[in-house]
């Protein structure tokens, strides 16, 4: 009898974490359609055959991973310009329910260019519903250059997982 409840407690559990995760590793990443301050679309037909390195947060969260954002661009910076051409890093804010867009829109393009990457954001809210993110969070999601997700977190990101990413990175990269 003890069986039957523990199978459920596990098939729960496991559905628990998965979402806490905030997306599932292993599967086709869903279409996405985002757009940066200066109106540039990014989808996810647009970053295939690339490493596409996404960070998605609110402008709440976007701090919470900087040690990682920092480390990932120190890697990122040390590879050779074939494999900097193969990994692609993203920035994308919960953009939903804005009111002043041209506003927002203005602090996209000043931030992308203080951070010296595109900071794209979704508006529609299609990326936050189909990646299954998790709101009030520092989200990372890795897709690999076959369209498949790679890695996926919500939340701080642990000092000890820096190697497994970069690692990761490299490894889909070619470096």
């Amino acid at each position: 009898m003890a069986k039957p409840s523990f199978i459920c407690v596990l098939i729960l559990l496991s559905g628990v974490l998965a979402y806490a995760a905030g997306f599932e590793v292993g599967i086709l990443a869903p279409d996405f359609k985002v757009l940066s301050g200066s109106n540039e679309e990014l989808t996810l037909d647009g970053i295939k055959g690339k490493v596409a390195v996404i960070f998605y947060e609110t402008k709440e969260t976007v701090e919470k991973n900087r040690r990682l954002k920092d480390e990932l661009n120190k890697f990122y910076d040390t590879q050779p310009d074939q494999v900097k051409r193969i990994i692609l890093r993203v920035s994308v804010i919960n953009c939903k329910g804005v009111i002043f867009s041209g506003a927002w829109k203005n602090n996209l393009k000043a931030n992308s260019k203080k951070e010296g990457i595109t900071i794209y954001g979704d508006w529609d809210g299609g990326m936050f519903s189909s990646y299954g993110i998790k709101d009030k969070e520092s989200n990372l999601i890795i897709v690999g250059r076959d369209g498949i997700v790679k890695y996926s977190f919500a939340g701080k990101v642990g000092e000890e997982e820096f190697g497994r990413i970069k690692d990761l990175l490299a490894v889909e990269a070619g470096a």
